[in-house]
């Protein structure tokens, strides 16, 4: 009885992986990548969009339970392509669902959804009051707008063919080992290198940031929680956020205590992180799963900081 972890070479996805491996889970990886290290789990290399293959990977490996996070992992990726991101995200969610359903699958699926689902339309008013899984969801770009057409996906599967999938709105992710855009990672890499960390528009704004080791203990609680705990029964997600709502100034602010000397100045340059909730209220998944995050972004800074010395990039 394995657990099958989609986008295993990816930076959330490997760390899962060790994780559910170390507590004695049985795992299997899928790729569209081979590994870039040896792995005491199997890794397949294959595309979620081509069915044939999921079909074969259930038929050959005892799948019982799956996380979903491969795909195109966030709106910096190629939202100038959005057909690619609807082809991936979407079509290779279906695919993951549809086998599920077709071979009676008896664990549970979670699926990685994202704070953008929220969209632009909840950014303001998320300053100032935490968003909360009822909300519309009014994405309004490429990224976030395949993540809320795989929610929907998600409630017709459950109601209609009573599969057991959860969906996780995952805000910022950050941590060692990412090597998608990170704004955080970005200031460290510029104060290491001597030069000034240079501040966007709105960064006195706040932001959700998550640190990947509280990542990796919701996707497990997640994954390892009875069906009868889970009351968001509307909408079958839950927010996953960080302690706190630091700003990118505050962010500098602890950068250059890790790093002395270090400058900041004010840019120009659009928000990158716009089209966001700024805000998630963790109420449902505290009061649901047990689930809170326990890593500040003060200490999640200074890990990363710890890891880029330790090894350069």
């Amino acid at each position: 009885m394995a657990t099958l972890i989609t986008g295993a070479e990816g930076f959330l996805g490997a760390q899962l992986a060790h994780r559910l491996h170390a507590n004695g889970q049985e795992v299997v990886g899928l790729d569209i990548t081979a590994s870039s290290a040896p792995r005491p789990w199997p890794v397949l290399i294959g595309d979620v969009t081509d069915r044939a293959f999921i079909e074969d990977l259930f038929a050959t490996h005892e799948i019982t339970n799956v996380v979903h996070s491969g795909g195109v992992s966030g709106p910096h990726i190629c939202n100038q392509f959005p057909a690619r991101v609807f082809e991936v995200n979407v079509l290779g969610t279906l695919n993951l669902f549809e086998v599920a359903r077709l071979r009676g699958l008896r664990g549970r699926i979670v699926f990685l959804s994202s704070s953008s689902v929220y969209g632009q339309a909840a950014e303001k008013v998320s300053c100032e009051t935490p968003v909360v899984e009822g909300l519309p969801l009014l994405a309004s770009e490429p990224y976030g707008s395949s993540k809320v057409a795989c929610e929907a996906m998600i409630r017709a599967y459950v109601g209609q063919d009573n599969l057991d999938i959860v969906a996780l709105r995952i805000s910022i992710v950050y941590g060692a080992g990412r090597t998608a855009y990170c704004g955080i990672t970005e200031m460290l890499k510029s104060a290491l290198e001597g030069k000034p960390i240079v501040l966007d528009r709105d960064c006195d704004i706040p932001l959700p940031w998550v640190y990947i080791d509280d990542l990796c203990a919701a996707l497990q609680t997640t994954l390892e929680a009875p069906r009868a705990s889970i009351g968001e029964a509307d909408t079958l997600a839950y927010n996953v956020s960080g302690p706190g709502y630091p700003t990118f100034r505050e962010i500098a602010g602890i950068v250059q205590e890790l790093v002395p000397g270090t400058t900041v100045r004010e840019g120009d340059a659009p928000d990158k992180y716009a089209m966001n909730a700024r805000k998630m209220s963790l109420t449902a998944i505290k009061r649901d799963l047990g689930w809170e995050p326990r890593v500040t972004v003060r200490d999640g800074v200074a890990a990363l900081h710890k890891s880029l010395i330790a090894k350069p990039t």
